[in-house]
């Protein structure tokens, strides 16, 4: 039994001392509780070296004072308790329900916030001891790891050595349990988790903001964990969302590094260089053929029963709760622009309406204008809000090899290290000699689809007549095309910039976006410009441009919502009659696993019938979404003063694919990967460009028209042509006003930030003041000793 001085006082002597005996009482503690006694963890974290921050000194006080006080009996029970529960974990057989949680710990400062709200900081170690705890506290599989069925037992063994292994030795102390081997088995089949005490200790390492307890958003510090519970209802597991856990979970295993002595994965000949991601690395190889999240049903069913409801709001923060902030980011951004759209859809109805007695087609031009400008400017101060709160808008991209980059092995001039060196000039060679001559290819096959459709129309006029039904079919047939072709510039987009090989990926996902926008612009407007610059014909455009909006609006929905539903329904019955057992093959692997202290799943555990049926599933991503409101703000806005009511289509079908997006997301595609942003990225710059090319557009149009002819037939050709430049200079000179008039970020927003940064000014300026203290007081103790000897 480890004593506990009661009459002695710890503040008691000399600074040099005092530390010593809070070290020695740390080291007691830690023995007793099980964290391990490693003295160069506790010099690192309390020693005379580093300087504790005043908050955890605070906090390891009020432990050590409240230990000193407890009952010598009390003590005993509570010691002999833990224990008996380390024992039985260390044999790997710990008794069920009987858990070491915060109640163990004794009351009084951070430890008594734990115990108070239930959590369980302190109740379990953190996986890193070799051994795990039982099963009963394994939690939620937060990732699903799937090996290939070729991947041979030792680079498997490694890889789940790593995971579970010390962070000293370069492992991420996660939990990790075994799908049991049955007769189905193809493959083996991890779950990931990881002890309430990791969380934190990664999203601390992360830096992730966090909101406190006086309502400002700043940097989650465990030291200082007290401070986050700003309800008093809230417990331990409420300070990370199930989406912050995610992010927490993929970020551990993909920094899961390979030191310098490891060149290659074992059993493979698969080469590694210093640093590189092991994770990544064995999905590129496909040694890991699956690796994504579980659905959480009781959370999914809950957030569903009220998110589907076409009466109720979208609970965007629960979204972004569960799904993370890129795509409550999106589900925000639809919603915004669907209300938006009822200023248009107004402005349409009033202009046809009075169009018919005066011509008021140049009014509403300028009040489009302003709408779009006002819109995208508001949408920004939002998007703000919206990051302050989630905790991202001062995140930065990080300068990291993305998974597929590849190259020569070099040596990174800052960091020293061998890392994958690629040419700048192949990237930009593929760019321009590659890339660019099949865009344009592209380019010239969508002027062949546009020039034929008119001349299949006019063929059908000499024969059927301009009034005949028939005339609708090859707009019919190009808006079908131009549908199905969105899907195929994707994959294109997609596999030109992986050919491209950026090295991060906030350059891939730039690339890839900018030439979707190209592909689909030209894809989609080609054959409107055509009609209204070439053929003139502002009837055709008209008929066109709704034509296409609607049936392509209608097919998206259709494929977009059938196909993973089919994909759900088809991929379950073929797994269940083309399924291979690969029983024999795996059972020495699980035999070896088993023997290593990989404790598996109950063979009745949900999870499990839960993977099965999620495996097979489409994965999700808003680039198809953002992509389809990019096409249909460009049928909106670019060719609004010829037909006005493209915006009330528009409000309709956004107002049925909140919901259908929504049900689709929650039953037929995979949980996806949360993704922390702070906007919508560049697809915000890709929304204001063609605002600007609107309003070129719209000018040329009313330029064009017969009635702004006859007004102005006083003027010279000259005279005329001026006058439009002007008019068009005049809008574009309005949108920088608009822009510089309306701050991005709304004035509460930069308060916040503001005082967040005053406060961790005048933290560090206290911290460091208390440094200075202690060690004048170690230099001059003689000092202040004859001072206090005087007074």
């Amino acid at each position: 039994m480890v004593r506990v001085r009661r009459k002695r006082s710890l503040t008691k002597g000399s600074p040099k001392t005092w530390l010593r005996r809070l070290m020695n009482s740390s080291r007691r503690w830690n023995k007793m509780i099980g964290f391990g006694d490693d003295e160069e963890e506790i010099i690192e974290e309390i020693g005379i070296n580093r300087k504790p921050t005043i908050p955890s000194m605070r906090q390891r006080n009020s432990q050590l004072n409240a230990l000193e006080s407890m009952h010598h009996n009390e003590e005993q029970e509570k010691m002999d308790e833990i224990r008996s529960v380390l024992k039985d974990r260390r044999k790997g057989k710990a008794k069920k329900g009987v858990a070491f949680d915060a109640e163990m710990v004794p009351s009084g400062g951070g430890a008594d916030g734990l115990r108070k709200r239930g959590g369980g900081l302190l109740s379990s170690s953190s996986g890193a001891t070799g051994g795990e705890d039982g099963q009963e506290t394994f939690g939620d599989s937060y990732m699903v790891v799937e090996f290939s069925e070729d991947a041979s037992s030792e680079s498997v063994q490694w890889i789940i050595d790593k995971i579970r292994g010390k962070k000293v030795d370069g492992g991420a102390e996660l939990l990790v349990r075994k799908e049991p081997l049955t007769k189905e088995t193809q493959s083996l089949v991890l779950h990931i988790s990881a002890t309430q005490m990791k969380f934190l200790e990664i999203a601390d390492d992360m830096g992730f903001m966090k909101r406190s307890k006086t309502g400002i958003i700043r940097n989650f510090n465990v030291a200082c964990l007290d401070d986050f519970f700003y309800d008093e209802n809230m417990a331990l597991e409420d300070i990370l969302t199930p989406a912050d856990r995610q992010i927490v979970i993929k970020y551990a295993l993909e920094n899961i590094r390979a030191a310098e002595h490891e060149h290659h994965i074992p059993g493979t000949k698969i080469q590694l260089y210093h640093g590189q991601s092991i994770i990544q690395a064995a999905q590129h190889k496909e040694i890991i053929t699956n690796f994504y999240s579980l659905h959480c049903k009781p959370r999914l069913r809950k957030l569903r029963h009220v998110w589907v409801k076409p009466t109720k709001h979208q609970p965007i923060d629960e979204i972004r709760d569960y799904f993370g902030e890129s795509v409550g980011m999106y589900f925000s951004f639809l919603g915004f622009y669907t209300y938006a759209l009822i200023v248009p859809t107004v402005l349409g109805l009033l202009q046809m309406v009075l169009s018919e007695e005066t011509e008021t087609v140049p009014f509403f031009c300028i009040f489009y204008v302003v709408w779009m400008k006002v819109f995208l400017e508001l949408w920004k101060r939002k998007s703000s809000a919206h990051a302050y709160r989630w905790g991202t808008i001062t995140m930065t991209n990080l300068d990291e090899p993305r998974v597929g980059y590849y190259g020569k092995l070099g040596r990174d001039p800052i960091t020293g290290k061998l890392t994958p060196q690629f040419p700048k000039w192949k990237t930009y060679v593929q760019m321009y000699f590659v890339t660019a001559p099949i865009i344009i290819l592209c380019i010239s096959i969508a002027a062949f689809v546009t020039i034929f459709q008119f001349y299949v129309e006019e063929q059908l006029a000499e024969s059927f007549g301009l009034d005949a039904l028939v005339m609708y079919v090859p707009s019919i047939v190009n808006a079908v095309y131009i549908a199905l072709s969105t899907i195929l510039y994707d994959r294109l987009a997609t596999f030109l910039t992986d050919r491209e090989n950026h090295r991060t990926q906030s350059q891939y996902e730039r690339h890839r976006v900018n030439k979707l926008i190209v592909l689909e612009f030209v894809n989609n407007f080609l054959c409107l410009f055509y009609i209204a610059f070439v053929l003139q014909d502002m009837k055709m455009l008209k008929t066109q441009l709704m034509m296409q909006l609607i049936v392509l609006q209608f097919v998206q929905n259709v494929l977009e919502n059938l196909y993973p539903y089919l994909k759900k329904k088809v991929g379950l019955m073929t797994t269940r009659l083309f399924t291979k057992s690969h029983y024999d093959r795996l059972e020495r692997d699980f035999e070896e696993l088993d023997q290593l202290g990989v404790l598996s799943l109950d063979g009745d555990d949900p999870r499990i019938v839960r993977n099965r049926k999620e495996n097979i599933l489409e994965e999700y991503n808003t680039y198809d979404d953002y992509l389809e409101l990019y096409i249909q703000f460009g049928y909106v806005v670019l060719f609004s003063s010829v037909a006005p009511m493209t915006a009330f289509w528009a409000i309709l079908n956004n107002v049925i694919e909140i919901r259908l997006d929504a049900y689709k997301l929650c039953s037929f595609f995979k949980r996806p990967f949360a993704r922390r942003t702070k906007n919508i990225g560049a697809w915000q710059l890709a929304f204001e460009t063609l605002a600007v090319i609107s309003i070129m557009t719209n000018c040329g149009i009313l330029y064009l028209s017969p009635q702004m002819r006859e007004l102005a037939t006083n003027f010279s050709a000259e005279a005329y042509a001026i006058a439009f430049l002007v008019i068009e200079h005049v809008l574009l000179g309005l949108t920088w006003f608009i822009y510089k008039a309306i701050p991005d970020t709304p004035l509460w927003v930069r308060v916040a930030l503001a005082k967040a940064d005053y406060e961790s000014r005048q933290a560090l300026k206290r911290e460091n003041a208390q440094r200075s203290r202690n060690l004048l007081f170690r230099r001059f103790r003689s000092v202040f000793d004859s001072h206090s000897m005087l007074t």
